[in-house]
């Protein structure tokens, strides 16, 4: 229903779209849900926080303050007076600020991953289980390691940003990601497109987030201390 701007190009900043519908926020008098026939704003999921921002048309202004997917749509909760009606075309403009540190977040965190792989600790023993890539960026894996890795494995994924490597990605169905990932996350969503995102000479993974051209933009990545509990493995981190 909605064309997802955002997994061709994420450093899109503005778009134009048209409304295709339009339903009151039972939360309060202005508060809108629009579905729009195409959006660069990021709806929460995967462990990304949602996108936010502001719609335009003449003479009216929302601002976005969350994104959602549900029951296949991409619903934008919007804060204003009543939206122009369906059909109308609305200039949309993101908070890039919030967005690009988002994408940064997300990257350092696969490229948490990818060093954990080049050292020899994933998919096995550590399986990775999911991630949250917000204000308190984390990566749970299932299995744990009878060791201290964490100075090895900040010294490793820094190694990855000093080499400036690219991100690249194409969208994939479940049996190319089987065929081609390094692993696959369980629960995978079925609900929304996916891709193999591929880091430059290292590996693929599964992903349907929004990334950095290269592991530069992410900045220095600091590993904090590593718990290991009831066969789980929780891995936290910070970018700078």
């Amino acid at each position: 229903m909605t064309s997802l701007l955002y997994l061709d190009n994420s450093y899109l900043k503005e778009m134009e779209a048209t409304i295709i519908e339009i339903a009151r926020e039972p939360e309060g008098p202005q508060r809108w849900l629009l579905v729009l026939d195409k959006t660069i704003f990021y709806p929460r999921g995967g462990g990304q926080a949602t996108d936010q921002g502001f719609l335009f048309a003449d003479h009216w202004k929302g601002k976005v303050s969350q994104v959602l997917q549900k029951e296949g749509k991409i619903l934008h909760y919007v804060e204003g007076d009543q939206p122009p009606s369906v059909g109308t075309l609305v200039k949309g403009v993101l908070d890039w600020d919030r967005r690009y540190l988002n994408m940064r977040l997300h990257s350092a965190g696969h490229v948490v991953d990818f060093a954990l792989y080049l050292l020899g600790y994933s998919p096995f023993p550590l399986m990775p289980f999911k991630g949250e890539h917000e204000k308190k960026p984390m990566i749970y894996y299932q299995g744990i390691i009878e060791k201290d890795f964490q100075e090895e494995l900040e010294k490793k994924a820094n190694e990855l940003v000093a080499q400036d490597l690219s991100f690249s990605f194409r969208l994939a169905d479940h049996q190319e990601l089987e065929r081609e990932a390094i692993y696959l996350q369980p629960g995978l969503p079925k609900n929304k497109p996916l891709r193999l995102l591929t880091l430059q000479g290292v590996g693929s993974v599964a992903d349907g987030g929004t990334q950095v051209h290269s592991t530069s933009e992410v900045g220095r990545i600091s590993i904090l201390p590593i718990e290991q509990k009831d066969g789980m493995t929780l891995i936290r981190y910070r970018i700078s």
